[in-house]
């Protein structure tokens, strides 16, 4: 496995609540093909880091990605799309109203991208909110693809496992 990407905790506007007693994160994909429908482990794998202490820089690993640095903004009005909304609350009342169904599709915001926090941006269906932690997006600049230009998505409630998932355009 090589490392995909790492994060300083203490760099991102906004930490999520599992995330208070990091200080590093560093996600690990597989170097031969991404391992969709996996468990933590098996092919990826999220290695916390409680302390920078004692912490040294890997060697080049010859992986064809680029790194780069992130530069992370703070978001406070993202917002769920769709189906992850549906979920949350009842949206009968935005269905049966044009005018509002109009404002929730073209007046929200929605965040795509690399992100910790918010909501995680559907592709093709609801990609789940409960326990959303951050998502890593296709990028051309580093040379990372999701297959098919798509998101990741990783999630962790308190004291479980990582989970993975991915939807592609």
């Amino acid at each position: 496995m090589f490392p995909l990407m790492q994060v300083r905790i203490d760099e991102l506007p906004v930490v999520p609540q599992v995330l208070r007693d990091v200080s590093m994160l560093v996600i690990f994909m597989n170097t031969k093909t991404i391992p969709f429908d996996k468990p933590h482990g098996e092919g990826w794998l999220v290695r916390e880091y409680r302390t920078l202490d004692g912490l040294v820089s890997l060697p080049a690993s010859g992986v064809r990605y680029r790194p780069f640095p992130m530069s992370w903004h703070r978001v406070e009005d993202d917002m769920p799309g769709w189906e992850d909304a549906d979920g949350l609350t009842d949206l009968a009342a935005i269905r049966e109203d044009e005018a509002a169904s109009h404002r929730f599709f073209y007046d929200l915001n929605r965040y795509s991208g690399t992100k910790f926090g918010g909501y995680p941006t559907e592709i093709q269906h609801g990609a789940g909110p409960d326990d959303f932690v951050f998502q890593i997006d296709s990028d051309a600049k580093s040379g990372w693809n999701w297959a098919g230009d798509g998101v990741a998505y990783f999630h962790r409630a308190e004291g479980e496992d990582w989970r993975f998932s991915c939807q592609m355009t």
